[in-house]
């Protein structure tokens, strides 16, 4: 993979320990910065949780109405 150098501004209290975590580790501070980007971008690339909708039961149609013959239905609506 290719890297580029760039420059970020940290804290002095920041930086002091990004540079403890990092030799904890064993990893270099830039191994250890850069891991934190990707992580945080690799979560938010994460699909969301399905959609859900909650359903009612309306008790269904009236006696002789048939929902699949819209004649039928515009014929049930003139009458109310």
């Amino acid at each position: 993979m290719a890297t580029t150098r760039t420059t970020i501004t940290l804290d002095q209290g920041l930086l002091e320990e990004v540079k403890q975590q990092a030799s904890q580790a064993h990893r270099t501070v830039s191994d250890f910065v850069g891991e934190s980007p990707r992580g945080r971008l690799s979560s938010m690339r994460r699909q969301p949780e399905p959609f859900t909708l909650a359903t009612v039961d309306l008790g269904g149609c009236e006696p002789g109405v048939d929902i699949s013959d819209n004649a039928s239905l515009r014929d049930v609506m003139d009458d109310e």
